[in-house]
């Protein structure tokens, strides 16, 4: 089985759990949260479902070799506003209402720690983009993913600019200390 299948695997039997436990009101809580943009469990279900079939149609062509994409020749268009209520960020937030993700995501840092997979994770960079998001929703930290790009070597440092400045000298009063306060005067008896 290849990656981009085993990664669907996992992924549809995560889906499967979260569209049985969200129809059976398991995000209820979730919605009820202080800040939360949603007030109907469903569409939280809904929105998180959708998300993770994008993700694996994208996995599955970035692990196929997609080309990057092409430089867009068009100015970028504005910024649109945010209609869409996004998911939660906590960290492993999935894990209380939808108890078989903890199996998901065992199978996903398993998945993630073979040579195979860490291999095609420094190849493709913009595997980055897919597997952030999921990982931080069930808890899992990310593989560190070689660097790519060579770092710019720091200027060296010269024994002018690492001594810090100096303040210009300044006589201090007689029998005073400069970061002490003067004492006052003792009270008359």
């Amino acid at each position: 089985m290849n990656l981009a299948a085993r990664f669907a695997a996992i992924l549809h039997a995560l889906c499967a759990a979260i569209a049985r436990r969200g129809a059976n009101g398991a995000f209820v809580r979730e919605t009820s949260r202080p800040g939360s943009a949603f007030t109907n469990p469903h569409a939280l279900t809904v929105l998180l479902w959708s998300r993770l079939q994008r993700a694996v149609a994208r996995f599955a062509r970035l692990a196929a070799g997609a080309p990057p994409p092409r430089p867009r020749k068009t100015p970028a268009r504005p910024a649109r506003a945010r209609s869409a209520p996004d998911l939660p960020r906590r960290r492993g937030w999935l894990l209380a209402p939808v108890p078989e993700a903890t199996a998901a995501a065992s199978q996903l840092r398993a998945f993630l720690a073979e040579p195979e997979t860490r291999a095609l994770i420094a190849a493709e960079p913009r595997l980055g983009r897919i597997l952030r998001p999921l990982c931080r929703t069930l808890g899992i930290l990310l593989p560190e993913a070689p660097q790519s790009r060579a770092r710019r070597p720091r200027a060296p440092i010269t024994p002018a600019a690492a001594d810090p400045p100096t303040r210009p000298h300044r006589p201090a009063r007689r029998g005073a200390h400069p970061l002490r306060r003067p004492r006052a005067p003792p009270a008359p008896a």
